[in-house]
C-alpha cells in the first residue's frame, strides 16, 4: 500500500522575508530614535509643546498602522485566521483615517506658529492625500471582493506608510542620509523635495514588488529581457 504524506514546504528564505526583516530593522531604528519622547523633561518637548495633545493620538494611530501593516501580507495568517485578517485590516484603515488628518492638524499648527513653511504644509497634505487614497482604494476593493486588486492597492498603501519610517532612519543614521543626499527629517526641515523623493522611491519599490515579487528568478530574467 502506497503511503502518502502531507506536503511540506521546502522553500527557504524568500525575498519577502528579507523585505519584512528590513522593515523590522527600520522600525527598530525609529523606536530607538524616538525613545526620547518617553522623557517628559527632554528639551525636545519644548518643540512639541504647542501640539503635544494632538501628537499623542496621532502617534498611537500611526503606530497602529505601521505595526499591523506587515501582518496584512502574510498569506499564512490570511489562510488560517481570516477573521483576524479582516479585523486587523479595518484597524489599519482606521489608523490611516485618523492618523493622517491629525498629522495635517499638527503641521497646520506648526505653520501658524511659524515653524513650518507653507510649501511644507502643502507637501504634507499631498503626502497624506496619497496615503488616504491608496488605503481607501484598497478598502473599497476588499468590500467589493476584488481581492487581487485590493492586495495591489494595500501594497501601495503600506509603501507610502513606510515613508514615515524611511525619513526617520535617514535622520538618525547620518551615513544613510548622505547616500540619499537627504539632510534630515522632512518634518523638521524645509526640504520638501526630500518628501517627494521618498514617496517616489517607496511607490516604485511597491510596483517592483507587485511585478516581480511572486516570480521565480528565471521568470524575472525573461520579463526583463522582454522589456529590453
Amino acid at each position: 500500500m502506497k503511503q502518502t504524506s502531507s506536503p511540506v514546504s521546502t522553500r527557504g528564505l524568500q525575498p519577502k522575508h528579507m523585505l519584512f526583516l528590513l522593515i523590522a530593522l527600520m522600525m527598530l531604528v525609529v523606536l530607538v530614535r524616538d525613545r526620547i519622547l518617553l522623557d517628559s523633561q527632554h528639551p525636545i518637548w519644548k518643540h512639541y509643546e504647542p501640539f503635544k495633545w494632538w501628537l499623542l493620538p496621532h502617534g498611537i494611530f500611526a503606530a497602529l498602522t505601521l505595526l499591523l501593516g506587515p501582518l496584512q501580507f502574510s498569506s499564512r495568517l490570511r489562510r488560517r485566521y481570516l477573521n483576524w485578517h479582516r479585523i486587523s485590516g479595518r484597524l489599519y484603515v482606521a489608523g490611516v483615517a485618523v492618523g493622517v488628518p491629525l498629522g495635517i492638524v499638527i503641521e497646520t499648527i506648526k505653520y501658524q506658529i511659524g515653524v513650518t513653511p507653507l510649501r511644507l504644509l502643502i507637501g504634507t497634505i499631498g503626502f497624506g492625500s496619497i496615503f488616504v487614497v491608496t488605503t481607501g482604494m484598497g478598502f473599497v476593493l476588499a468590500r467589493r471582493r476584488r481581492i487581487s486588486e485590493h492586495q495591489r492597492w494595500m501594497t501601495r498603501s503600506f509603501a507610502v506608510a513606510m515613508v514615515f519610517v524611511e525619513v526617520r532612519c535617514a535622520d538618525y543614521l547620518p551615513w544613510l542620509g548622505r547616500i540619499i543626499d537627504v539632510p534630515g527629517n522632512f518634518l523638521e526641515t524645509h526640504h520638501i523635495s526630500d518628501l517627494w523623493l521618498y514617496i517616489a522611491i517607496s511607490l516604485i519599490a511597491a510596483e517592483l514588488v507587485l511585478r516581480y515579487g511572486k516570480a521565480k528568478p528565471s521568470q524575472i530574467a525573461a520579463r526583463v529581457t522582454a522589456c529590453c
